[in-house]
């Protein structure tokens, strides 16, 4: 009898033991990339939402994007070297930074054509996971735009956000994920300073089919002067992993409604985990 009594009550621990780990510690690889797609419209990684779980990573990647109106006899190809990096402080905070460490653009209308390269924006900020309720977890965040960019001679951008992110992961293989944020940033400089503001709401999903790759689909909303509607844009990764310490992830988002011009954004990031 005493035996049975003794199973029974390792049967009815087991779901709580399962349950005791937060949604943070049972994702199925270190190495693979959590949270929303991180290819946006904005300079370096404004308005593209953050992961709740802190993370200590490098990273490397490329995003490019492309503007062709045909009827307004103008188009722009734009490039970006993206550097990034986390650090988590703590279990539950984490530093973050990225840095357009190339930015190229190419510009041409009916008569003119023009071709820069720059250093791009830097941005950096920290995340705090302030609620972890099993596979529920809450993480407000903060970023800073610094002036950086020599898009403009004249004049410098700085801007800033502050935002959270949710997580919802009840098995190691899938996830729901989402962000709220108002960005805002303003030009430094004798022209005027065309203060700009925005809200950002991401939605979003993962699924990981196998501890070396993961599915990612995102809806992102934003909205900018006068609660007017900048895109809606559905957004699509595709995550790998190799071995214990390499991720990489391919990126594209798509806007679909709203005043965004550009048809489409995308890119490629290399990450190492440590």
């Amino acid at each position: 009898m005493s035996r049975l009594i003794a199973a029974l009550a390792a049967l009815l621990l087991l779901p709580a033991a399962a349950h005791a780990e937060g949604g943070c510690e049972q994702w199925i690889a270190p190495a693979l990339a959590e949270g929303p797609v991180t290819f946006g419209f904005l300079s370096a990684d404004v308005a593209t939402g953050r992961r709740a779980c802190p993370r200590t990573e490098a990273g490397f990647g490329i995003q490019g994007g492309a503007i062709i109106e045909t009827e307004n006899f103008y188009g722009a190809v734009t490039a970006a070297g993206l550097l990034s990096g986390s650090l988590a402080v703590r279990p539950d905070l984490e530093l973050f930074a990225t840095l357009e460490a190339l930015r190229f653009q190419f510009v041409q209308n009916a008569t003119l054509t023009g071709t820069s390269m720059h250093l791009g924006q830097l941005t950096v900020g920290g995340t705090y996971m302030a609620l972890t309720r099993g596979p529920f977890v809450l993480s407000p965040s903060v970023r800073l735009q610094l002036p950086t960019s020599f898009a403009s001679p004249r004049t410098r951008t700085l801007g800033g956000e502050i935002g959270a992110a949710v997580l919802y992961r009840p098995t190691n293989r899938f996830e729901v994920h989402g962000y709220a944020g108002v960005d805002a940033s303003m030009g430094l400089g004798a022209a005027d300073p065309q203060p700009r503001a925005g809200f950002l709401v991401n939605v979003g999903t993962e699924y990981a089919l196998c501890s070396g790759f993961a599915a990612v689909l995102d809806a992102n909303v934003h909205f900018g002067h006068r609660a007017a509607l900048d895109y809606v844009a559905p957004a699509l990764g595709l995550r790998f992993r190799a071995g214990e310490h390499f991720g990489a992830e391919l990126g594209a988002s798509l806007p679909v409604l709203g005043a965004e011009r550009a048809l489409v954004i995308g890119g490629l990031k290399l990450t190492y985990r440590m």
